[in-house]
C-alpha cells in the first residue's frame, strides 16, 4: 500500500513539474532566439540603409528610425500571433 500511494503521489507531483520545467525552459529559450533575430534583422537593415550615399549628414538619422520601425513592426505581429494564438480553443 505504501509503494502504490508513493508511486501516486510522484506520479500527480514530481513528473509534471518535470515536465512544467522542460516546456518553460524551452519557450524561454525559443524567444530568446527570436528576440536576438529580430535585433539582427534591425541592424541588418540600418547597415543595409547606411550603405546608400543619400544617407549624408542631413538624413544620418533615417537607417536608425527605419530600424527601430522595424523592430516595433516585428513585436507588433509577434504580439498580435502571440494573442491570436491564446484566444483559440485548443
Amino acid at each position: 500500500m505504501l509503494n502504490m500511494m508513493r508511486d501516486y503521489i510522484r506520479q500527480e507531483t514530481v513528473e509534471p513539474v518535470k515536465f512544467l520545467f522542460g516546456s518553460i525552459f524551452f519557450l524561454f529559450l525559443g524567444s530568446l532566439f527570436i528576440a536576438a533575430g529580430f535585433v539582427l534583422i534591425s541592424i541588418g537593415l540600418v547597415g543595409l540603409i547606411q550603405r546608400f550615399d543619400e544617407m549624408n549628414a542631413w538624413f544620418s538619422w533615417v537607417p536608425y528610425f527605419s530600424g527601430s520601425i522595424a523592430l516595433l513592426i516585428m513585436a507588433f505581429f509577434a504580439f498580435k500571433i502571440l494573442i491570436t494564438k491564446k484566444g483559440q480553443d485548443v
